[in-house]
């Protein structure tokens, strides 16, 4: 087996981060901010819920969706700078969780927060946008025991190698 070069560890220890940080960060914006706009949504008027979208919105995007962004181009410098320990099909699988989870985010979740954006607000819009958001949320769900596994495999080749210790150099 070949020795990991510096990089890749380090590109894959950032990939583990992005990965948790990014599905909590998910399940966090499904509790407080989607679950905030469809328990206030009603009792708002269409102008005002289309204000008070917009300006809680963009607040999603350096905590959600630039974290989620570099996350996916990690996944994709990983694939270039596999650690050995690390199975190509496992990054296989994950890229395959991404793609979902972009042609999700752009074709369906987008669209319903464009029509939320516009004050289109409805008890029936906002069931449709938390129930698909849910996708997303299962595909990091099912990323996050994967890059365990993947963690798990880096860890142990790291543990085997006579003479080296842990520390990623």
């Amino acid at each position: 087996m070949k020795p990991a070069s510096f990089s890749s560890h380090w590109i894959f220890l950032a990939y583990l981060v992005l990965t948790f940080y990014c599905l909590g960060a998910a399940v966090m914006n499904e509790f407080v901010e989607y679950q905030s706009w469809a328990d206030l949504g009603p009792y708002l008027s269409a102008a005002d819920f289309a204000a008070w979208h917009l300006a809680t919105a963009q607040h999603i995007m350096p905590f959600l969706t630039v974290p989620t962004v570099l996350l996916s181009g990690v996944l994709v410098l990983l694939c270039w700078q596999r650690p050995p320990a690390v199975p190509r099909p496992a990054l296989w699988l994950a890229l395959a969780c991404h793609a979902v989870f972009w042609a999700s985010t752009v074709f369906v979740q987008w669209p319903l927060e464009g029509a939320l954006s516009e004050g289109q607000f409805s008890s029936d819009l906002m069931t449709r946008l938390l129930r698909t958001d849910w996708l997303r949320k299962v595909l990091l769900l099912v990323e996050a025991p994967l890059a365990v596994f993947m963690a798990h495999r880096v860890l142990h080749a790291a543990s085997a190698v006579p003479g080296r210790d842990l520390a990623w150099r």
